[in-house]
């Protein structure tokens, strides 16, 4: 792929649009359009040839019901065990004429046994003949002359009936020549039951016609023939012609009852012709448009490439520090839509170095503000500390220790940059004194810090507001002993603290509505009392300094007082440190 790449980068970019097309679209297209032919035609021949299966085999169910008629009409005749019936056979079997009337009516028996059949066979249109053994037709049920003779064409084919054979069907064509028999018959020897004598012999024939309407698919492509046991051709249907030497799709259906058997052919180009005339007019087609795509593309690279050097000279220039250059617009495609982001780009440039400057200037003011303002709280510390010593030594250690806690909260205010747990929990302990100097409470402050949490840094005064809370809220009822307990392990997922006191707790309502703020689910409306507003800002402190999986919790403690759990997400001790310049209280 890089070596390809690198080819096409000693080409023109229009160049390297028409390798692409070329390449990436027309190949793929032309690959994926020959896949397409080949196996639609595959898929065609095969349903075609499932297909002509199928109706072979229909045809073949319609046939073998045609040949169970015929079977049923000859054992009706030759197995009858109707009185009448054998009795009209033997007095009919040696007559050519009408002698009496007897003979009407032994006619009049077998011609109403005939009707019933023919009633069964009508869709087949079949003829039923009775010949006695003068072969003289003693029963017909196509208008045949009674005691007519047969034709000497029928004759000849009926002499290969054998006279012995009395079980089963025999079956012959009528007529002479490679042409489609006019009737295809069956034959089967009557003889008397008494003395196996023979009395008559019976055919029944279907006609042509017949065979031409079954055998019709109404796909003038597919030719379906039927031949008998030996070969020769029963009846066709379609006849293309002679098919030898050409790609044929063929299928064949046996009979089982008479040995016959149905094949279909089909000329494979009768099926994937149209498909090879629509494949090649699907390439004429694409080959005229690719023909049309390089002719546009040279026309139209031509159009941007005057644009594209245009940009690049004035790019130059203004890296050069022409910041005027400009590009012209004309017209609203696409060249002069980029030159117009590109100008708007160039002016949102100028501004943004112009508010730059201004910034830097700012920010060199502000740091010589920042730098004179540090002399005021020095001062303040500086004076502060004085006093405290003259207190000392004027024996009033309770004001003095009072201001030399306050002197650590100046300092810790003061100072921005990161402190240790360790370092921090002493910076609290500045604040309980004077909180309860304040309110005139004697608090017990309590500190744990497991070992690998003490080298842990965090924000300044991030504990705090939490101590503050409980001061003011949980021991406003002034219990007899407030104190305040701070624990803090390291649990291999992060840093957990927890600060308990011993005040009055919550109520579980008002407690659930706070956890819920400090989730970030409730809104930021304040409830009732004023306890919850620092927490929720150290809340939001935490998930702006260590992600979204930092929380803070709180649950009323067994005991009386509640409890406010810190859970800080870290990987190892040493990535606790946190910047926290900017955000210090």
């Amino acid at each position: 792929m890089s070596a390809l790449m690198g080819w096409m980068s000693r080409f023109s970019f229009h160049r390297r649009l028409q390798f692409s097309f070329l390449i990436l679209i027309l190949l793929p297209f032309m690959a994926v359009t020959l896949w397409s032919y080949t196996s639609v035609k595959q898929n065609v021949t095969d349903r075609t040839l499932r297909s002509n299966e199928e109706t072979l085999r229909v045809i073949a169910n319609q046939l073998t019901k045609t040949i169970d008629t015929i079977s049923f009409a000859s054992i009706y005749f030759s197995q009858s065990y109707d009185a009448e019936a054998l009795e009209s056979l033997r007095y009919l079997k040696d007559k050519d004429s009408f002698t009496d009337y007897e003979a009407y009516a032994r006619h009049s028996k077998l011609k109403s046994m005939a009707n019933i059949l023919t009633v069964q066979s009508f869709d087949a249109n079949l003829e039923i003949l009775i010949v006695n053994r003068k072969n003289r037709i003693v029963m017909g049920n196509l208008d045949r002359a009674l005691f007519s003779e047969l034709p000497d064409g029928f004759l000849a084919a009926g002499s290969r009936v054998d006279d012995s054979e009395t079980s089963i069907l025999q079956w012959f064509p009528s007529g002479s020549g490679d042409a489609a028999p006019a009737h295809y018959y069956a034959a089967r020897v009557i003889a008397d039951p008494r003395n196996s004598e023979k009395l008559a012999t019976l055919f029944i024939g279907i006609p042509n016609s017949y065979f031409q309407s079954v055998l019709n698919t109404g796909n003038p492509a597919v030719a379906v023939t039927l031949t008998d046991k030996s070969g020769s051709r029963i009846a066709s249907a379609n006849e293309i012609g002679d098919l030898s030497g050409a790609d044929v799709l063929s299928g064949e259906v046996r009979i089982p009852r008479v040995d016959w058997q149905l094949a279909s052919h089909t000329p494979r180009s009768s099926i994937v012709g149209q498909i090879n005339r629509e494949f090649f007019v699907s390439i004429m087609v694409v080959g005229i448009f690719f023909v049309g795509f390089l002719v546009l593309s040279v026309l139209w690279a031509g159009q941007i490439n005057k644009p594209l050097s245009l940009l690049r000279s004035n790019v130059k220039q203004y890296v050069g520090g022409n910041r005027n250059v400009r590009l012209p617009v004309k017209g609203k495609d696409e060249v002069a839509q980029l030159s117009s982001a590109f100008n708007q780009m160039l002016d949102e440039l100028n501004q943004l170095l112009h508010q730059v400057e201004t910034e830097q200037e700012e920010k060199r003011k502000l740091e010589l503000q920042a730098l004179a303002a540090q002399i005021s709280p020095h001062f303040l510390l500086n004076t502060l500390n004085s006093i405290k010593v003259n207190l000392l030594l004027a024996g009033d250690s309770a004001h003095g220790g009072m201001l030399e806690s306050l002197i650590k909260l100046l300092r810790a205010y003061v100072r921005v940059e990161p402190v240790g747990l360790a370092e921090e929990c002493k910076v609290l302990g500045s604040y309980i004194q004077v909180m309860q100097i304040r309110n005139r409470l004697d608090i017990r402050f309590h500190s744990r810090i497991g070992a690998q949490a003490e080298a842990i840094r965090l924000p300044r005064l991030l504990l705090q507001p939490i101590v503050e809370n409980a001061i003011i809220h949980g021991f406003s009822s002034r219990p007899e002993n407030p104190a305040i307990e701070l624990s803090a392990e390291w649990t291999g997922a992060g840093l957990r603290i927890e600060i308990g006191d011993n005040g009055r707790g919550m109520p579980d309502e008002r407690l659930k509505r706070l956890n819920d703020r400090l989730d970030g689910i409730a809104g930021e409306e304040s409830p009732a009392s004023g306890r919850g507003v620092g927490m929720v800002n150290v809340a939001r402190r935490l998930r702006i300094l260590y992600g979204p999986l930092a929380r803070l919790s709180a649950a009323n403690r067994s005991g009386g007082g509640l409890a406010v759990v810190f859970f800080i997400p870290m990987t190892l001790p040493e990535e606790a440190a946190s910047d926290d310049i900017g955000h210090a209280d």
